[in-house]
């Protein structure tokens, strides 16, 4: 995946760039950006989910294209070569792709995107080293319909093609060969937690525009079947916000599939927020039983989500990505994941995101959070050999410690992205949270020693 990424006139953003590592921190005042970064972050990681083919448009893979289907049905080429030739119009070309797609991103005008940029920044040799390593054994379809085949064996140079049917739309294989070379063609999935998702789990019925549109088209009198499909597939609010939705909408489904690699994870979710979570299969309805039993010593009766606190609220839709989504590799990216939670708790949060990073998980974390900036600086402090003893002493497991060469940290304010310094010994220096808290440490003994002296006096 190419994680190098630079952003010019971006919502507040004028100009900073950033590198995706296991852990991404955005942090910063409100207002700053860092909602803008992470949706377009979260839109490059999508582009091979897209319903059309987003990398359809690119006319780099022309001559490939001619070679396997029109010339032959079999077709093999170097990595270094192609790379090394048409690497850098392939990267320009993508990052056209994305500037166009930024006002579908947020739906807003595309007015307000006329100067922006979300540009992908690779190192090419990187990128042909990362290709050159990775095994690849993959299909495409169209529909029920093998197109062709790509294989290579990891470390060589070459990969092959193999035509399985007659010649297919150009589109379909520009799409999955520069999702290839992406790295974004190999199960690999980004999920988005939006700063509204309280409101979103309450009412998520409600806000589907699916079924909005659906409704107010099926109570006319005539139908007009291109308007309802124009009206079903237009969504009303921006791209995550939208996909989340649907998820949520889609939860008895994805509920079938079981509990995955994660499931620990989402157990300790279930004791941070001490009860259990219920989706009803049948209904999708959301329920939460508390654990500690009622003062007569019965057990308390499960409850619908909207009679909650905020804290059980946030934390649903973290606990049900873990429980039944989730495997290596995804990147999992959430807006505050402090949201309405007590700061112990928030230390809590910041551990459990540790181990699953640790565990194979990416994450990218936009917040506002002292405590959970802090807590990962501990977990940084105590990754060495040193810090045995005191993991010891303050009750961290070994899974919880981080490398701070995981982590990245930028500081979104002033209109730029300022990257903090990271070191094993001091871990994140977030000077921003620093002068907040030194400025209202100030005030408060102003305050308290002044009026001390006036009532003495």
């Amino acid at each position: 995946m190419i994680r190098q990424i630079k952003i010019k006139n971006l919502g507040p953003i004028t100009r900073g760039s950033f590198e995706v590592k296991p852990i991404t921190l955005f942090c910063g005042p409100n207002n700053s950006g860092k909602t803008w970064a992470m949706y377009s972050l979260y839109y490059y990681l999508n582009l091979q989910h897209e319903p059309s083919p987003s990398l359809g448009s690119l006319t780099v893979f022309r001559d490939m294209y001619a070679s396997l289907f029109e010339n032959s049905s079999d077709y093999t080429f170097s990595v270094k070569e192609w790379v090394s030739k048409n690497g850098k119009t392939f990267i320009e070309q993508v990052n056209r792709i994305i500037h166009a797609n930024l006002p579908n991103l947020f739906n807003t005008p595309s007015e307000l995107f006329e100067s922006s940029y979300f540009f992908l920044q690779p190192d090419l040799e990187s990128l042909v080293a990362e290709l050159i390593e990775k095994e690849v054994n993959a299909s495409v379809s169209l529909g029920r319909k093998k197109i062709m085949r790509l294989t290579k064996k990891a470390g060589h140079d070459c990969i092959r093609l193999i035509a399985e049917s007659d010649r297919p739309p150009y589109e379909i294989f520009a799409d999955r060969i520069g999702c290839l070379f992406l790295g974004l063609g190999e199960g690999r999935d980004a999920f988005l937690m939006p700063a509204e998702r309280n409101g979103l789990h309450l009412f998520f019925r409600e806000l589907s525009s699916k079924r909005t549109a659906l409704l107010h088209h099926a109570s006319r009198e005539n139908i007009d079947i291109l308007e309802l499909l124009r009206d079903v597939m237009q969504s009303r609010y921006a791209m995550p916000i939208a996909h989340y939705i649907d998820w949520l909408n889609d939860m008895q489904s994805i509920q079938k599939r079981g509990t995955g690699d994660f499931h620990p994870y989402a157990e300790k979710i279930k004791k941070l927020v001490s009860g259990s979570y219920t989706v009803d299969a049948l209904t999708g309805e959301i329920t939460f039983k508390p654990y500690q039993k009622k003062r007569d010593g019965k057990s308390t009766q499960r409850m619908g989500l909207h009679s909650t606190s905020s804290a059980v609220k946030s934390l649903f839709g973290l606990w049900f990505y873990l429980e039944n989504q989730a495997k290596k590799g995804d990147v999992l990216m959430i807006d505050e994941p402090e949201l309405n939670i007590h700061p112990e708790n928030q230390r809590k949060i910041a551990r459990v995101l540790a181990m699953l990073v640790n565990a194979g998980l990416n994450v990218v974390v936009s917040t506002h959070s002292d405590y959970i900036v802090r807590e990962l600086n501990s977990l940084i402090m105590l990754s060495g050999d040193k810090g045995q003893k005191l993991r010891e002493k303050y009750g961290y497991q070994k899974d919880e410690v981080l490398s701070h060469k995981k982590i990245g940290a930028y500081l979104f304010d002033d209109q730029k992205i300022t990257p903090f310094e990271i070191t094993p010994e001091d871990g994140v220096y977030a000077t921003t949270f620093d002068e907040v808290i030194r400025e209202l440490n100030t005030v408060n003994d102003d305050i308290y020693y002044s009026l001390q002296e006036s009532n003495n006096g």
